[in-house]
């Protein structure tokens, strides 16, 4: 029997009473009846709860928002794991000694948004072993002990924040499973390194800055936008100087945190960028979903994920006040040494904002250009060069969304060029 033939016999009343007699048989008691009925309608509601969202996930998107040049318009690029795994550090290490060498021809695609936006897996702290203790700079090297991508422990010389920074992003989100890797220290180290090349960071902060919050408040383009980044977890190292966010952690932290900034009068807009899910399942779990919809009703006008390593779909999301949001389960890899086509596929997403006078932004459209890595290094994808990787993402993200390499992004955005794939 299909879900659907099942919902309906359960919800005519001959069922419900073939239920009872069932229940009774088994020599029950009325209360126990009647608690065990109400426990079936509760998991078929949860089901059909789920269902629908999982039918409303993936594909295309579109809003309501007007794109009016009249207002403000700001646009937004995102994308997943920046993550060096062994293999990439070595050949940069042989190279050119600049990290900036796997993905520089996707900076076209990140230059094309106002304001840019990436996961930073892993710790960027100058001569700090693995065991927290500070060597003293090294030099730019991969050993295995003060810069490693392997066996889970991550740390890369902090010339990857001026090689992003010369890329053109602009905010890193530093809440992630590996933001511990190099211990306190090391998120200390990493977040000082940051703020010398002028790159913000979220979802971690200084040791010895105790009521810093994790969140930045920008002015794009006259919108003025908070990012809060957070982990699902930090594979079980201890946070005990209370240095990272958490999403699901004692939420009632994170949610009041989105709550107050919604409410401010300096912020348009709020994007939580959580890490969280299953490493590399396309299909977010439940915890996903609930968080994602609590993140949103809090307040939040867009929730952009990362850590499965896989693409996860997008979503549209009408919260009870009647805003459009969007939710991006994951943007999967964007950097990193994994095989296959699902691990070696990323996009980078793209959001639009508008603005109209005192009023908070809204969403005017959203699009995504997929890449994909081959031996070192990273390239834009268009409609001419490799089909499976535009088929897997538009099986997630639709087709009308996918915005070609070389072509202007507000444009696109404000649904002037969407592109087929018979164009």
């Amino acid at each position: 029997m299909n879900l659907k033939s099942f919902t309906v016999l359960v919800s005519k009343k001959a069922a419900s009473r073939a239920v009872f007699v069932q229940f009774r048989r088994q020599r029950l008691s009325p209360p126990q009846v009647l608690s065990r009925i109400i426990y079936m309608k509760t998991i078929i509601f949860l089901i059909l709860t789920w269902g629908a969202l999982a039918a409303q996930a993936g594909g295309d998107v579109t809003f309501n928002a007007v794109c009016d040049n009249r207002n403000s318009l700001a646009t937004f690029s995102f994308v997943g794991d920046v993550l060096i795994h062994k293999a990439l550090y070595q050949r940069v290490a042989a190279e050119t000694k600049h990290f900036s060498q796997i993905w520089r021809k996707t900076d076209v695609l990140i230059n094309k948004a106002d304001f840019s936006v990436a996961n930073l897996e892993g710790p960027a702290a100058l001569g700090i072993d693995s065991q927290g203790r500070d060597r003293g700079d090294v030099g730019f090297i991969y050993d295995d002990k003060v810069y490693s991508g392997t066996n889970f422990l991550f740390n890369y010389h902090p010339r990857i924040l001026s090689d992003l920074k010369a890329s053109g992003y602009d905010l890193l989100t530093m809440a992630n499973n590996h933001a511990l890797d190099r211990q306190s220290i090391g998120i200390d180290k990493t977040l000082w390194a940051a703020r010398q090349v002028g790159i913000l960071t979220v979802g971690t902060r200084m040791s010895q800055e105790r009521n810093a919050g994790f969140h930045q408040i920008v002015s794009v383009r006259g919108i003025r936008v908070a990012f809060l980044g957070c982990t699902e977890m930090t594979n079980g190292k201890n946070d005990s100087k209370d240095q990272v966010l958490f999403c699901y952690k004692n939420p009632e932290r994170i949610l009041g945190t989105i709550k107050e900034l919604s409410q401010r009068p300096d912020v348009d807009a709020v994007v939580v960028l959580p890490h969280w899910g299953v490493e590399y399942q396309h299909v977010p779990e439940a915890q996903q979903r609930n968080f994602a919809q609590k993140y949103l009703e809090a307040g939040a006008i867009a929730v952009v994920g990362s850590h499965p390593h896989v693409l996860q779909p997008w979503q549209k999301y009408v919260t009870r006040d009647g805003r459009e949001t969007l939710v991006i389960y994951s943007l999967g890899n964007f950097v990193a040494g994994q095989g296959g086509l699902a691990r070696k596929t990323g996009t980078v997403a793209y959001i639009g904002l508008s603005k109209e006078g005192s009023q908070k932004a809204k969403i005017f459209g959203a699009a995504y250009t997929p890449t994909y890595r081959r031996d070192a290094e990273l390239f834009p994808i268009g409609l001419g060069d490799a089909k499976d990787v535009i088929q897997h993402t538009a099986a997630l993200y639709g087709a009308q969304g996918r915005l070609e390499p070389s072509a202007p992004l507000l444009p696109f955005l404000c649904g002037s060029q969407r592109l087929t794939e018979n164009q």
